[in-house]
């Protein structure tokens, strides 16, 4: 072997050292810094609002449907679906996957924006594994609503799981990102798009650094506080109902308090499946959507007077610790049982 190729393997061996080294700091630095993936729910353990285990319409205004993730679609029509027990990189793992359902040209997207604004002048990367048949799959970084990085190596649409990724140093005013995942333009724009295309995805993690590392796992009683803060559906330990005491008075505004499991983000907006149509004589049954009123020490009983549960109203209290629903009965209760099968929902979504 000539001198000049032994120099030259051992420049390329420094190089190759250089880069295993770079890559070992940046994974050191992030496990010794703590808590890493700025993506709350990136496994989609948490389904507050439905499982969603079928594929479900999504609407083309965004709405949120896993929990931090808001889906929408534009010019077309598609779908969203939660699987469990899906093996992703040789790991047992929930997936998140949007499909086109018709259409020529348009998009179909998720999206969570990260509360906090901690990224000025940092270096940012956000990496998950996706699976897709279109190569118009990609994670785009947005930044004060104007697109800052696409993912560097777009998806082929091979339909096998890649591991995408994007890397950016944000402003000095960053201000909030937003995380967009699905299949659009390279600017969340609309692209040629067929009924069928699919976009699944897994692990989604943003990080300070410029390497994507491992994904942070929690476990799933963390990420359900977690995403507390942001919603909260009443969660019910009796299988049948839930049961509110309040103190009657004739004609007077009820008030049932409910503790939040965390703070909330901000005052929460209040929302129920209740109507007078849904009152029954009777305790509800597991997993119905109905509700009834209770007389200590007489029983059950349906509507009392004249009052509309439909009218059914509450907030946040107390900075998101606490939250009142209040209703006028107008006749003689002591206690309103809810079913299991009613939504009873608090929301401090960005």
């Amino acid at each position: 072997m000539t001198k000049a190729r032994e120099n030259s393997d051992y420049t390329g061996l420094q190089g190759d050292l250089a880069g295993l080294q770079t890559n070992i700091t940046a994974g050191d630095t992030a496990a010794r810094a703590g808590r890493k993936n700025w993506i709350i729910n990136g496994d989609f353990q948490i389904s507050q609002r439905g499982a969603f285990s079928s594929p479900t319409s999504i609407t083309a205004s965004p709405v949120y449907y896993l929990d931090r993730f808001r889906c929408k679609h534009n010019n077309i029509s598609g779908t969203v679906v939660r699987q469990t027990n899906q093996t992703v990189n040789g790991k047992v793992t929930t997936t998140m996957s949007l499909t086109a359902t018709a259409g020529s040209n348009g998009r179909v997207e998720a999206v969570q924006m990260i509360e906090d604004e901690v990224f000025n002048g940092q270096t940012v990367t956000v990496s998950a594994w996706v699976i897709s048949n279109s190569a118009s799959a990609r994670l785009i970084i947005h930044q004060n609503g104007a697109n800052i990085q696409t993912s560097s190596n777009a998806h082929t649409g091979g339909g096998a799981y890649e591991l995408l990724k994007a890397t950016v140093t944000c402003a000095s005013n960053a201000g909030q990102l937003h995380i967009y995942t699905g299949i659009q333009a390279a600017a969340t724009g609309n692209v040629a798009i067929a009924n069928g295309d699919y976009f699944k995805m897994a692990f989604l993690q943003l990080e300070l650094g410029s390497v994507a590392t491992d994904f942070e796992h929690l476990s799933y009683s963390e990420q359900l506080r977690l995403c507390y803060r942001y919603f909260y559906n009443l969660t019910y330990l009796h299988p049948t109902y839930a049961r509110f005491n309040f103190h009657y008075e004739a004609s007077a505004w009820i008030s049932l308090a409910i503790n939040f499991p965390v703070t909330m983000r901000t005052m929460a907006t209040f929302s129920h499946s209740l109507t007078n149509a849904k009152n029954k004589g009777s305790s509800p049954s597991a997993g119905e959507d109905k509700w009834c009123y209770y007389i200590q020490n007489t029983g059950f009983r349906g509507n009392a007077g004249s009052g509309n549960i439909s009218g059914l109203g509450g907030n946040g209290i107390t900075h998101g610790q606490c939250g009142t629903v209040n209703h006028s009965p107008n006749g003689h209760a002591s206690h309103i049982f809810i079913g299991t099968g009613c939504t009873f929902q608090f929301s401090a979504e960005l």
